[in-house]
């Protein structure tokens, strides 16, 4: 799932447990989460486009128009997931070849990858959803579904990865089991709340009215998303096939380090989705010097949530390795100043997402895409291809993903401050 309140707790506590299977049930969870994360964040614009398309039109007081793009949302999020599902069940063994996956760990990954992605029509519904219910700024149920749904998946994961109540240790496999009905029940929860509340007869969500226009709306604003984020998750899938390459414990350090990184930035996350709403909710209303005021003050609470997560990284470095892994190996390999990368690049990486947020409720999404395009393959993808063949190693990956963050800074921030991003929204136009 995707930049909901609880997931980072549950991504952690799901990568300790595979941790303590062993080093190649780790990397190859690694692996699965890069390729899925990189459809799912290409997906994301279910969510953002749709939470911004959404929240404009709420500010304008125009409730249909919000549940019409709730329901060309849905009908997205189904017909995507299900083509996504088909292909990665069938095309899973290449991908994990792609990846430069050792064979110990392609035996396992590539089971435990299909019977996850089989699960991704429910995620795109969810996301649908999501990104209605806070377009109409409601974050509680959301948040209520996150916290249900990982608590529970956060149990089944424990009973089916070590067994107990009757169930059968499945290692791995109980792993992606557990997350797949999560996925389900989510889906199921989500579409019950949209069409058997009192949302259902308040938006019109009862009805089916299809409208090019909406779908052409969402179709623009998905496109520049999918392509800025596509750009990011294929930078950060081939430095994942990158650290494959430099070996099975690097590619277990990196996907502790990654996790931790993703921590944050999902925690952080709620910044930059009170800065979309907002910022789409005031332009509806034709209030952009709220907006930039509004988009001020989240800026700096994102670096200030960035600063803390820093500290408390290089506080706990240690217990934080302990929880992910017994090996001296990878111990070794974060060691060597990964962490302190990671560190040091949290408040860098808080202004990020808060602007980032701002400019995405702004429709400044054309401008999103062209430099996330420059920064993730003009700087990040060299970065990490040098990283291998000129042994820079783990930390020369990261230190290109370090230095992807502080372009993304000085973008987001030009923009930000020369108010051009106003000029984006469809009031404007």
């Amino acid at each position: 799932m995707l930049a909901i309140a609880s997931d980072p707790i549950f991504l952690l506590a799901d990568t300790a447990m595979i941790g303590h299977l062993g080093v190649e049930p780790l990397a190859a969870r690694a692996i699965a989460s890069s390729l899925l994360g990189g459809v799912y964040w290409v997906f994301a614009f279910l969510i953002f486009g749709t939470t911004t398309l959404v929240a404009f039109h709420r500010g304008a007081d125009e409730p249909e128009s919000c549940g019409e793009i709730c329901l060309h949302a849905l009908f997205l999020a189904v017909s995507g997931g299900i083509a996504v599902a088909i292909l990665g069940i069938i095309f899973a063994p290449h991908l994990y070849r792609l990846m430069g996956a050792a064979p110990e760990v392609l035996a396992q990954g590539v089971a435990y990858f299909r019977v996850r992605i089989a699960g991704t029509p429910f995620t795109f519904i969810l996301f649908a959803a999501v990104g209605f219910l806070r377009g109409v700024q409601d974050v509680r149920t959301p948040m209520a579904i996150a916290f249900i749904v990982n608590g529970l998946n956060i149990v089944l994961d424990y009973f089916l990865i070590y067994g107990g109540l009757g169930l059968p240790a499945l290692g791995l496999q109980g792993a992606a089991i557990a997350t797949l009905a999560c996925q389900i029940l989510a889906g199921v929860i989500c579409l019950g709340i949209l069409f058997f509340s009192s949302y259902a007869s308040q938006y019109g969500l009862g009805r089916w009215p299809f409208n090019a226009r909406r779908m052409l709306s969402l179709f623009r604003i998905g496109r520049d998303l999918a392509v800025r984020t596509g750009a990011l998750r294929f930078s950060l899938v081939f430095a994942t096939g990158t650290v494959a390459r430099m070996g099975t414990a690097t590619l277990t350090g990196h996907e502790i380090a990654l996790q931790l990184f993703l921590l944050s930035s999902d925690t952080i996350d709620g910044i930059a989705v009170a800065g979309q709403t907002l910022a789409a909710r005031h332009l509806g209303r034709n209030r952009p010097d709220r907006a930039y005021r509004m988009g001020r003050t989240l800026i700096v609470c994102g670096s200030v949530a960035g600063l803390l997560f820093g500290v408390g990284y290089l506080l706990f470095q240690q217990p934080l390795i302990a929880l992910f892994t017994r090996s001296v190996e990878v111990a070794g390999i974060l060691g060597v100043g990964i962490i302190i990368l990671l560190a040091l690049c949290q408040p860098i990486n808080g202004a990020v997402f808060a602007s980032d947020g701002l400019l995405i409720g702004a429709h400044d999404t054309r401008y999103l895409m062209w430099a996330m395009l420059i920064g993730a393959l003009g700087i990040f993808v060299p970065i990490a291809w040098a990283s291998l063949h000129w042994q820079w190693g783990l930390a020369g990956v990261w230190a290109g993903l370090s230095l992807l963050m502080v372009w993304r800074l000085a973008t987001n921030l030009a923009r930000f401050l020369s108010r051009r991003w106003i000029l984006a929204s469809p009031a404007r136009r």
